[in-house]
């Protein structure tokens, strides 16, 4: 029985295109690994942790602002949901608790908590305050 390569051993040693690859490829596991621990964290602050249930609800539920049967735009207000609460999660909570908890690559979480910043700057005054 051969044994199993670790996935960077398919990619040309040092490729840094493989090794970005691999680490969005993982983000959506490890992201959802880093939630579960979050939200085990007494550190975390409740409101955090509601943020984070009340998102799972309003995935799940069947009413949206706009209806998940509308083509393309059913879909953007989930997304637009799902990063204000990320950006709400990733840079209200203190980074060394993130780093704690977080299994994948630490550029990748600090390139995300850095690009939701910026996303949310977009953000009129008060709605920017609020997320």
């Amino acid at each position: 029985m051969r044994e199993l390569e670790p996935a960077d051993k398919a990619l040309p040693e040092g490729s840094r295109a493989g090794r970005v690859l691999r680490d969005l490829a993982l983000f959506l596991p490890h992201f959802a690994l880093l939630l579960k621990r979050l939200i085990g964290d007494p550190r975390v602050p409740r409101r955090s942790k509601l943020v984070v249930g009340g998102t799972l609800l309003y995935l799940v539920s069947p009413l949206d602002v706009v209806p998940d049967f509308v083509p393309g735009l059913g879909q953007v207000d989930d997304v637009v949901v799902v990063l204000l609460a990320m950006h709400s999660l990733l840079n209200r909570i203190d980074e060394s608790i993130v780093l704690e908890h977080w299994e994948g690559n630490v550029d990748l979480i600090r390139a995300v908590r850095s690009g939701l910043s910026a996303i949310s700057q977009l953000l009129p005054g008060e709605l920017e305050r609020r997320v």
